[in-house]
């Protein structure tokens, strides 16, 4: 099947056009994953700690909002100072930052297995790396998106989402 554009837009979910999703676009590659809730995480292997990391976004008018930040590391890449009103737990080994507002402007993530980035919408796992191979992708939200034949129940769909371990 030759594609006469640069990607091919398609949209893992209800079948029918979304009026919000998350576009995750790949250099040969978009998708727009419906998402009902208003927000997403994203959740990956530390390079140098090797522990997980998540992150929880919210949409606000077409906005991507990183509002809390998860850990079990204080190694790398940790913030060094909250920012006003934000507030640091520290509970079981595990450490998070809640009540984050921090618009993103431009999320960009580059994929690798030794990081192993999982895309959490709508109580779905997406194994990022698995979907779109070793790449950088790009985060955002769009207004539509274009059923086709990934919708709810069809095999091509089924071999795209692998759902990745429970969530925690």
């Amino acid at each position: 099947m030759r594609f006469f554009a640069a990607a091919a837009v398609i949209v893992l979910g209800a079948g029918a056009a979304s009026a919000e999703c998350l576009r995750v676009a790949a250099p040969h590659e978009v998708r727009c994953l419906p998402m009902r809730g208003g927000s997403f995480q994203l959740s990956w292997i530390h390079s140098v700690e090797r522990t997980e990391w998540r992150e929880t976004y919210r949409v606000d008018s077409g906005q991507v909002i990183l509002t809390a930040s998860e850990f079990s590391s204080a190694g790398a890449g940790l913030p060094d100072c909250l920012l006003p009103g934000e507030v640091f737990h520290n509970r079981s080994g595990r450490m998070w930052i809640d009540h984050r507002h921090i618009p993103i402007r431009d999320l960009r993530i580059r994929l690798s297995p030794l990081s192993h980035h999982v895309l959490h919408v709508d109580g779905r796992d997406l194994d990022l790396t698995a979907l779109f191979g070793e790449s950088v992708v790009s985060i955002g939200v769009q207004r539509e998106g274009t059923p086709d034949e990934t919708a709810p129940g069809s095999a091509r769909r089924r071999a795209l989402l692998r759902v990745v371990g429970p969530r925690g």
